[in-house]
Protein backbone atom coordinates (compact mmCIF):
# COMPACT_ATOMS: atom_id res chain seq x y z
CA UNK A 1 0.00 0.00 0.00
CA UNK A 2 2.92 2.24 0.73
CA UNK A 3 4.61 2.13 -2.44
CA UNK A 4 1.37 2.96 -4.45
CA UNK A 5 0.99 6.35 -2.49
CA UNK A 6 2.05 9.19 -3.98
CA UNK A 7 4.23 12.40 -2.77
CA UNK A 8 1.92 15.23 -1.64
CA UNK A 9 -0.98 12.67 -0.90
CA UNK A 10 -3.18 13.25 2.50
CA UNK A 11 -3.45 9.78 4.18
CA UNK A 12 -5.10 8.14 7.10
CA UNK A 13 -3.26 6.20 9.52
CA UNK A 14 -4.31 4.43 12.50
CA UNK A 15 -2.85 2.10 15.26
CA UNK A 16 -4.35 -1.24 15.29
CA UNK A 17 -2.66 -2.92 18.46
CA UNK A 18 -0.79 -1.65 21.06
CA UNK A 19 2.70 -0.62 21.28
CA UNK A 20 4.57 -2.21 23.71
CA UNK A 21 8.76 -1.40 22.53
CA UNK A 22 9.38 1.64 22.90
CA UNK A 23 10.78 2.92 19.95
CA UNK A 24 8.38 1.62 18.25
CA UNK A 25 6.21 4.01 20.24
CA UNK A 26 8.86 6.70 19.51
CA UNK A 27 8.61 5.92 16.10
CA UNK A 28 5.07 6.32 16.10
CA UNK A 29 4.39 9.87 18.00
CA UNK A 30 7.27 11.28 15.61
CA UNK A 31 4.77 10.29 12.59
CA UNK A 32 2.22 11.15 14.78
CA UNK A 33 3.43 15.28 15.07
CA UNK A 34 3.31 15.30 11.42
CA UNK A 35 -0.51 15.99 11.33
CA UNK A 36 -1.01 19.90 10.58
CA UNK A 37 -3.43 20.02 13.93
CA UNK A 38 -1.08 18.58 15.76
CA UNK A 39 1.48 20.90 14.49
CA UNK A 40 -0.04 24.18 14.96
CA UNK A 41 -1.05 23.11 18.60
CA UNK A 42 3.22 22.69 19.27
CA UNK A 43 3.86 25.55 17.42
CA UNK A 44 1.49 27.53 19.47
CA UNK A 45 2.73 26.20 22.68
CA UNK A 46 6.10 26.94 21.68
CA UNK A 47 5.56 30.71 20.77
CA UNK A 48 3.63 31.02 24.31
CA UNK A 49 6.92 29.13 25.96
CA UNK A 50 8.90 31.87 24.65
CA UNK A 51 6.58 34.44 25.27
CA UNK A 52 6.09 33.50 29.16
CA UNK A 53 9.73 32.25 29.51
CA UNK A 54 11.19 33.05 32.94
CA UNK A 55 14.74 34.38 33.70
CA UNK A 56 16.29 34.23 37.39
CA UNK A 57 19.70 35.06 38.33
CA UNK A 58 21.90 32.06 38.99
CA UNK A 59 25.95 33.05 40.06
CA UNK A 60 24.57 36.88 39.15
CA UNK A 61 23.94 35.73 35.47
CA UNK A 62 20.64 35.76 33.78
CA UNK A 63 19.56 32.03 33.52
CA UNK A 64 16.50 31.29 31.52
CA UNK A 65 14.27 28.75 32.98
CA UNK A 66 12.51 26.73 30.58
CA UNK A 67 9.44 24.95 30.52
CA UNK A 68 8.91 20.73 29.11
CA UNK A 69 7.22 20.89 25.57
CA UNK A 70 3.37 19.75 25.65
CA UNK A 71 2.82 15.85 25.15
CA UNK A 72 -0.25 16.50 22.95
CA UNK A 73 -0.23 13.31 21.44
CA UNK A 74 -0.65 9.83 22.73
CA UNK A 75 0.16 6.26 21.33
CA UNK A 76 -3.39 3.87 22.07
CA UNK A 77 -5.43 1.74 20.17
CA UNK A 78 -7.57 3.42 17.98
CA UNK A 79 -5.95 6.90 17.98
CA UNK A 80 -5.79 8.47 14.54
CA UNK A 81 -4.16 11.26 12.21
CA UNK A 82 -3.99 12.49 8.66
CA UNK A 83 -1.08 13.69 7.09
CA UNK A 84 0.57 14.09 3.93
CA UNK A 85 2.65 11.17 2.55
CA UNK A 86 6.06 11.97 1.45
CA UNK A 87 8.27 9.22 0.82
CA UNK A 88 11.44 10.00 3.27
CA UNK A 89 9.24 8.50 6.10
CA UNK A 90 8.76 5.58 4.73
CA UNK A 91 11.65 4.03 6.52
CA UNK A 92 9.44 5.02 9.36
CA UNK A 93 6.76 3.60 8.27
CA UNK A 94 8.04 0.04 7.67
CA UNK A 95 9.87 -0.12 11.09
CA UNK A 96 6.05 0.60 12.46
CA UNK A 97 3.83 -1.17 9.53
CA UNK A 98 2.48 -4.07 12.11
CA UNK A 99 0.88 -1.35 14.59
CA UNK A 100 -1.02 0.79 11.81
CA UNK A 101 -3.49 0.72 9.29
CA UNK A 102 -2.46 3.21 6.38
CA UNK A 103 -5.33 4.06 3.97
CA UNK A 104 -6.05 7.38 1.59
CA UNK A 105 -7.99 9.92 2.79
Amino acid sequence: MLDSMKPGQTIRCTITKEIRVEDDVQTVLRLMRLDPRTKASLKGAQEHRVRTLLIRSRGKRPWEVRERSSKIVRTEKGSSWTMRWFPHVLGDFKAVEKYLKVEAA
